[in-house]
């Protein structure tokens, strides 16, 4: 164990309940930054379209998607407001 300052906390990315590593990513994302997301950290069929399209609908932020078809693929995340 280790005892943290609150400037060492307020850097930290909590996660909020069951939430994937890549959904808590996005979620932490500013407007005007991005996130690229590989294959290997996404372990669902379909791409995140969909929990863009969720999170988008819920939170009020809006973000647009790209599919990366270079290197191992994977997609990139821009969050617009």
């Amino acid at each position: 164990m280790k005892k943290l300052t609150k400037e060492e906390v307020e850097k930290l990315v909590v996660r909020k309940g069951k939430s994937t590593p890549v959904r808590t990513g996005v979620m932490h994302l500013q407007p005007g930054e991005f996130l690229l997301i590989e294959k290997s950290d996404w372990n669902q069929q379909n791409g995140p379209g969909q929990m863009l399209s969720r999170l988008a609908k819920k939170t009020g932020m809006e973000f647009k998607l790209q599919t990366v078809d270079s290197g191992n693929g994977g997609w990139i995340v821009e969050r617009l407001k």
